[in-house]
């Protein structure tokens, strides 16, 4: 299915904006005439399913931001309330700029005649895919209320879970920060003190103390090579993720990595069923619901493996038989989606996948967050314990000198 923006005039020569999806532009014409609308204007904007690349927004507004609007919008109209009074009232509550910017504008183009996701298509550049489209399905089942009120669960739900983890980051995070700044004001104004003092003596100096003494000149004399050569390679990395192959493997790697890369696969299979669940919800076809889901999710990979099942399923296969022969998404992943096909209750059996997958992904965070603490400690310790060796041992070695020789 291709999807088009259309501009044209109603039976009492209103002028109507939107967008249709359709095979063809023949078709999309014919359609719309079906509606009793003549088409003035017709741009294709792409194809809206296997186009990875075709994102309304970059998914920048907080999810809690966007559950706090949901909410509101269910309540307001619930209430009965006009979608353009709807719009105002939020934009003039809400307290993130930017979103209260897109809903006034967007309460404009309601205004004015378009779609409530035309509109917040066209001025949302920051809201994600997900948000659009069921607001789109919203629209053309009549459902909006119920679609707010679910979207405000699941971001709400999304929000709980990025704090979740960014809360246990926090101490590992500060720890290794901290680590980072003591051992760099050690090697750059410490060493150097006791290097001077160790210099007038006629000795040979033990190796740990050479060693940290180089180490201490490289960081000194070349830390601005350094700090070229890191910021060199964040710099190459940013340019070459906007390489489709680069940008693929590299998400891809990041699957593979110990520990982390479990925790990455596990999120992906959350954020796969929670969008999913959604998307159904708000009454999207499976293959369209697919398709919105791999354009949101955070792992490209992952994201574009999902995407690859969209032939299949429009060759009439299942979902879990397509994600089995792509074989990245976990296995209960893809035998929970299975049973929830055969019993006709896949919408309930993906919620039942995303909080198992949540509740994994807290565990395996707060197990690998477990491990890395003392580890980082260990290292601290072994790090100090270095130094202080390599500030000793010439010591040690001039005093037991000159025992001997008295």
């Amino acid at each position: 299915m291709k999807t088009f923006k259309y501009i044209a005039r109603s039976d009492q020569g209103n002028k109507v904006e939107g967008v249709a999806e359709a095979n063809s532009a023949e078709e999309a014409i014919s359609t719309l005439r079906g509606d009793g609308l003549i088409v003035e204007k017709l741009d294709e904007v792409g194809d809206s399913v296997l186009n990875m690349d075709l994102t309304i927004g970059g998914g920048k507004t907080k999810e809690k931001a966007l559950a706090i609007t949901c909410n509101q919008f269910a309540i307001l109209l619930k209430a009965g309330l006009p979608i353009t009074r709807t719009l105002q009232l939020i934009a003039s509550q809400t307290e993130d700029k930017t979103l209260s910017k897109v809903l006034k504008n967007a309460a404009d183009d309601v205004a004015a005649g378009y779609g409530l996701a035309s509109s917040l298509e066209k001025n949302g550049k920051g809201l994600p895919v997900t948000f659009i489209e069921s607001v789109r399905a919203g629209e053309d089942s009549g459902a909006l209320e119920t679609v707010f009120l679910r979207l405000s669960k699941y971001y709400e739900k999304t929000s709980k879970t990025k704090a979740k983890v960014k809360s246990a980051l926090v101490y590992p995070t500060f720890v290794i920060a901290l680590a980072v700044v003591v051992i760099a004001i050690i090697m750059i104004f410490a060493v150097p003190l006791f290097t001077e003092t160790y210099q007038g003596m006629d000795m040979e100096l033990p190796l740990p103390t050479r060693i940290v003494i180089g180490t201490s000149h490289f960081f000194t004399r070349w830390w601005w090579l350094l700090a070229m050569i890191i910021i060199g390679i964040f710099i190459g990395i940013k340019f070459a993720l906007k390489n489709e192959e680069f940008r693929l493997k590299w998400s891809e790697w990041g699957t593979y990595i110990p520990v982390l890369g479990k925790i990455t696969v596990m999120g992906a299979a959350s954020e796969y069923a929670g969008t999913m669940s959604v998307m159904m919800a708000a009454g999207l076809a499976i293959v369209r619901a697919v398709g919105v889901t791999a354009r949101s999710m955070t792992n490209y990979y992952m994201g574009h493996s999902l995407a690859n099942t969209i032939p299949a399923l429009e060759a009439g296969r299942t979902l879990a038989s397509a994600m089995a022969e792509e074989g990245v998404f976990p296995d209960l992943c893809i035998e929970m989606t299975a049973v929830g096909e055969q019993t006709g209750a896949l919408e309930s059996t993906l919620d039942v996948i995303a909080e198992y997958y949540d509740d994994e992904v807290e565990t395996a965070t707060a197990n690998a967050l477990a491990i890395l603490e003392p580890a980082i400690i260990v290292f601290l310790g072994a790090m100090v314990f270095i130094l202080l060796l390599a500030v000793y041992m010439p010591m040690f070695s001039m005093y037991g000198d000159g025992g001997i020789a008295g």
